[in-house]
Order: structure tokens, then C-alpha cells, then sequence
């Protein structure tokens, strides 16, 4: 018995030259030979076993070998996002993947150190042996892989794609917290189990061998996996150092989702509203809860965002806007907080019993019950993107709000005296105070715990207070600092206005007239590294008394197109206290803001008079104590 693969779609027949049956095989399938015979007109013909089904076919429609089928990195971030959409995955990871395994090199073929020339096929270095695995499963064969699909990229993506959710399910349950897009490249090189060992603070010292001792791998297993799988595009050996490894790992792996991000902006058709953890600005020891929105979520916040703060569109585009932001800040505050109180998922929060008003005036006390509203859904929509995208709470933690000329709860006067927001307009009957009440034991309501929010393929971190968590690590040494800062200019990500030598001498500390302070290096670091574009810096070290750019603590950002990205990242609290962050000033209303959205002074919030936010009116400006 030998394996043949179909090189067309072709019917089997009943026997040698005799009728056509109902059984179709399809191209690049796996055919078991069993044997030949000649019809009666001296043609001959072949027995072959289809998964079960036995019939008689032409050599003709026959071959020994797949055929070597080469893909472009379009049609591969095409047929990506085409996969990802119907698994509802992330096109992103994929791409990165493709990137880093196959050092970009789409055709099929074996990329190895061995010099029998067995290994792992491009783009997805999948082995012989975990192709059969995926591909036969149930699931596989659901969603149409074939044994012979190793051969082929698309085959790859799709097994790929499948593979990263069977992970993301498994990884989740057993580091019981948000799984990472490294965490899912470890599963696809190692397995899940050698995945969760090397995510282990215990391990960082180790080597890999010593985990893959631990695991009960042989010295030929270990071998196996230098030859044929990711540790060669890592350019280690199972001798090196776990953490140095993961490191490695990281550096690849973003490089591949810059790229990624390049080539998906090119396609109009959008990411999933759902998808798995790959691909977000999540701190990798994240632990919370996670809000993933989907589009019934959105439908329910519209309608209750409708009724709730509909009005506000008198007092302009703006007041709608927070109003409707606050209102839903709320309903995720409500589903993290870890008390009993209040529900866990969107719609249910909503439809809480003797919560919202909306909801009592409806016959069945649910938010299915009131009119929609696409203008509303819309604003909903843009808040929820901004927010997956590192976008600060507008009410910080607060759970509760009231208008205090439409119901007069007994927390009523101590949220209206220290609010954490206020929308609406308060010299009308048109507010709402959003804060924390005192509750009957006499204690002040508190902020949540940490969560993400997952929206439109995009998801970001936050601590209780609303606040961006950082998504990347901050480096250890100075000298960190200035390899990854040469790096980001190497790679255009940090650019300089004129004269651009010596703005770039200042950065690096070794300006001749002035140089930029550590901690200044380190926040524009983390200023290069949150956008998606670049910064451009047009100044840093100046004359001027009583300035910071005087001291080499200032830096201007020229290219102000980024304020809407970078500014809801960084003009937080918590990225404020990370990077000992003094100032931040810039016009907001350049970005459709209120003039003082996002200004800091002295490391707290703080409103510019005209005459400084003038004096800014062309870059925006961070300096660090």
C-alpha cells in the first residue's frame, strides 16, 4: 500500500472503466494506493482508499507529491484575515507568526539545520507529525484541513488559526489569567504544557534544557526541536537561558506584529468584534477580569445610553459624547467590581433589577425593550474602541450617578459634593454626577480591580481607576534604554526635526550643549513605543529660565497627528506615576477635546491658562521631574 495525492477534483467510479459513483475527491488529498487493473479497453486504472471509501480512478488524476506552491505576503495577509473572520481569531498573531517562522519566506519547503533535510514546512513550521494531529482531528476536519495540506500556506493559516484557539482555551484555564501572544507562540512551538512551565517566575533562571528535562523529554526529542522548530529562528540552542530566550522570543515576535499591522491596514475588511488574546497592548502578569463587548453588548448600551443621556446633544457633540462614555464607563465598573452587588456581563448589569430608570419604565424590565438608536450605538462604538486602545475611564472607578432634579437617592449629596465626573451640563436640569457613595456600614464605595476591555479586535489593560496599564516592559539600565532608543531611530520610529544631529546627540546623551536626562530617554522611549506611526522630536535641550528643556527634562513632539493615539496612553495616572511624568501640555481641542483633556502639572491633572497652552501651540510637550 502507498499514498498517492489527488492532483484534480475527480469522482470515483464503481470499477475499473465502469460507472461513476457519488464520491468526490478533492484536490491535494491523501489517497491510500491499493492496487491496479485494466478495463476492459486496456486502459489502466487505479484502486485507491479515500479516508474509508474504496473506487477506481485514472493514474492521470494522480500524484506522488503535493505540489510546492509559493504565496506572496499579500495573498497571505488576505487569506489571514479571510480565515481569522471565520474563526473568529486574530489575523495579527497569524501574520507575526508567518513572519517570525518562516523569516519571511512563503513558499513551501523545509527550513532546518539538518542535513538530512527533515524539519518544520514554511510559513508556519508545522512538523509532519503535529500537521497529522490537527489535521485529523474532528476539528480539523470540520473546518476542512487535509492530510496533505502541509503543502500549502493557506492550509497552514487555517490550521494555524484553529491551533491558536484550541491554545488560547487551554493556556487560560492553566495560567488562570490573560493569555499573551508570546504564550500562544510557546504552545505552537513546544506545547501547552512546555508553554506553561517556561511562563513560570521559577524557570527565568533555568535553561531549556533543564525545563525540557523536567518535561520527560529525551535527548532526541530535544534534538528534534533544534532541528526542525522555533529555536532556530531564535538563534539558540536548548542551552540557553529561559528568560534570554523569552526576550528573543518578544523582540521577533514584535517586529512581526509591526509588520502585520502594516500589511492589515490595507485591507478594508475589518478584525473580528471577537478574538482571541493575541495582538493587544496586555501587560503579560495581567490578572482580572476580562470585558469582552460583543455586538448585542454595543445594541444594549445604545439603546440605554439613548434614554439615559440622549438630551445631552443640546449642550453639543461633546457633552453627548462623555455623557454617553460615562454611562458606559459605569456598566463596566459595575462588571468588575468583586463584591456581590452588582452582575458580571453587560446586558445583565443593565437589566439589574431597580438600577437604571430606563429599564423600570419598560413593561418586562429589559433594555430590549427600548428604541435603538444608530447615532447613539455609533458614539457607543468609538468609546469602546478608544477604550480597547488604551483610552482612560472618563469617572475613574465610580459604579454610581445621579441627576439630582430627577431622583434624590440618600448618597445623593456626597457624590454631588465630590464627584468624579460631570456630564451633562449642571446649570440645567440635563446632569449627572457620577462618584462614591458612603454605604450603610458607614464605608466609602472604592475603585475595582484591574480588567480589560476587548473591542473590534483590539484590547488594552486598565487598573481600577481607569487608567492605562502599560502594556510594555519598562527596561531595567540605562543602557537598555539607549540600545532600544538607537533601535526605534534606526527603524524610523523616532524622528528629528532640524537640526536633527543634534537633537538626536541630546537624546542619546552626548549633546554638546545639553542632553536629555535619563528619565527623559526612558519616557520618550515608552512615547515611541504606544504609537503606531512615529514621534518626531523638534526640541529638547533650550535656554530658557525656570523651563525644564533648560535641564534636559523636556521634550517636543512635533508631529502633533499622533496627540489622538499617544495622549490617551500616556496622559493617565498611572503611566504619569510609571514614568515621572512633571507636565504634559497640548490643545486638546486640536484632537475634538476640551483645551485642558489631557494637561498635566506636577504630576496631577491640571488646566493651562491660554497663555501657556498658546506658547504650545505647535507640538505637545511632556517633561519628567
Amino acid at each position: 500500500m502507498t499514498t498517492a495525492i489527488a492532483k484534480f477534483d475527480f469522482f470515483l467510479r464503481s470499477t475499473a472503466g465502469g460507472a461513476l459513483t457519488n464520491h468526490r475527491v478533492l484536490a491535494e488529498t491523501a489517497l491510500s494506493k491499493l492496487g491496479e487493473a485494466n478495463s476492459a479497453d486496456g486502459k489502466l486504472w487505479v484502486n485507491v482508499n479515500d479516508n474509508g471509501t474504496i473506487g477506481w480512478t485514472r493514474p492521470d488524476n494522480l500524484r506522488q507529491t503535493a505540489l510546492v506552491r509559493a504565496i506572496g505576503e499579500n495573498e497571505l495577509a488576505s487569506a489571514s484575515v479571510a480565515i481569522a473572520k471565520a474563526l473568529q481569531t486574530n489575523a495579527g498573531y497569524l501574520l507575526a507568526v508567518a513572519h517570525v517562522e518562516s523569516r519571511d519566506d512563503w513558499r513551501n519547503g523545509v527550513i532546518t539545520s539538518s542535513t538530512d533535510n527533515v524539519g518544520a514546512v514554511a510559513p508556519f513550521r508545522f512538523t509532519s507529525a503535529s500537521w497529522m494531529t490537527i489535521a485529523q482531528s474532528d476539528l480539523g476536519r470540520s473546518v476542512g484541513l487535509r492530510d496533505a495540506g502541509l503543502s500549502f500556506p493557506d492550509q497552514q493559516c487555517l490550521a494555524m488559526a484553529l491551533k491558536s484557539k484550541q491554545d488560547a482555551e487551554a493556556l487560560t484555564k492553566d495560567l488562570e489569567r490573560f493569555v499573551t501572544t508570546i504564550d500562544l507562540y510557546l504552545a505552537h512551538i513546544f506545547g501547552v504544557t512546555a508553554a506553561v512551565a517556561l511562563r513560570q517566575p521559577s524557570a527565568q533562571a533555568k535553561k531549556l534544557s533543564d525545563i525540557f528535562d523536567n518535561l520527560g523529554l529525551t535527548a532526541n526529542q530535544q534534538q528534534e526541536l533544534l532541528d526542525g522548530r522555533g529555536l532556530l529562528t531564535m538563534d539558540a540552542g536548548t542551552g540557553v537561558v529561559v528568560s534570554t530566550f523569552l526576550e528573543r522570543c518578544a523582540t521577533a515576535l514584535q517586529a512581526g506584529l509591526d509588520r502585520a499591522a502594516t500589511l492589515l491596514r490595507e485591507f478594508s475588511i475589518e478584525l473580528p468584534d471577537s478574538s482571541d488574546a493575541s495582538f493587544n497592548d496586555i501587560p503579560t502578569n495581567f490578572k482580572g477580569v476580562v470585558i469582552q463587548v460583543e455586538p448585542d453588548d454595543v445594541d444594549a448600551l445604545g439603546r440605554l445610553c439613548n434614554k439615559e443621556v440622549g438630551v445631552f446633544k443640546t449642550f453639543g457633540e461633546q457633552v453627548l459624547d462623555d455623557g454617553v462614555g460615562a454611562v458606559v464607563d459605569t456598566v463596566f465598573n459595575r462588571i468588575v467590581d468583586n463584591s456581590t452587588e452588582f452582575e458580571n456581563t453587560i446586558q445583565s448589569v443593565i437589566d439589574e433589577r431597580s438600577q437604571f430608570s430606563p429599564i423600570l419604565d419598560t413593561p418586562n424590565k429589559t433594555w430590549r425593550e427600548l428604541p435603538p438608536s444608530e447615532k447613539i450605538s455609533a458614539i457607543v462604538d468609538a468609546h469602546l474602541k478608544r477604550r480597547a486602545m488604551g483610552g482612560s475611564s472618563l469617572i475613574l472607578g465610580a459604579m454610581h450617578f445621579f441627576n439630582p432634579h430627577a431622583s434624590n437617592p440618600n448618597w445623593g449629596p456626597v457624590v454631588k459634593a465630590n464627584p468624579t465626573y460631570i456630564a451633562g451640563n449642571p446649570d440645567t436640569e440635563f446632569v449627572h454626577y457620577h462618584g462614591f457613595p458612603v454605604k450603610q456600614s458607614g464605608a466609602r464605595y472604592q475603585a475595582p480591580g484591574s480588567y480589560v476591555i476587548y473591542h473590534a479586535g483590539r484590547g488594552h489593560a486598565f487598573n481600577g481607576d481607569g487608567s492605562a496599564m502599560a502594556a510594555l516592559e519598562v527596561p531595567t539600565t540605562d543602557n537598555d534604554v539607549l540600545q532600544l532608543l538607537r533601535d526605534h531611530i534606526a527603524k524610523g520610529k523616532i524622528r528629528f526635526q532640524s537640526p536633527k544631529d543634534t537633537l538626536r546627540g541630546m537624546l542619546l546623551g552626548n549633546g554638546q550643549s545639553g542632553s536629555a536626562t535619563p528619565a527623559l530617554q526612558k519616557l520618550v522611549l515608552h512615547l515611541a513605543s504606544v504609537v503606531d506611526t512615529f514621534i518626531e522630536i523638534s526640541s529638547i535641550v533650550r535656554p530658557g529660565a525656570g523651563s525644564l528643556h533648560q535641564t534636559g527634562q523636556a521634550v517636543d513632539i512635533g508631529n502633533e497627528g499622533v496627540a489622538g493615539t499617544l495622549l490617551p496612553k500616556v496622559s493617565v495616572q498611572s503611566a504619569v506615576d510609571s514614568f515621572g511624568i512633571n507636565e504634559i501640555i497640548f490643545d486638546s481641542r486640536k484632537i475634538g477635546q476640551k483645551t485642558n483633556r489631557y494637561n498635566f502639572n506636577s504630576g496631577h491633572p491640571f488646566a493651562f491658562d491660554d497663555a501657556t497652552i498658546n506658547q504650545h501651540g505647535n507640538h505637545i510637550h511632556f517633561a519628567v521631574f
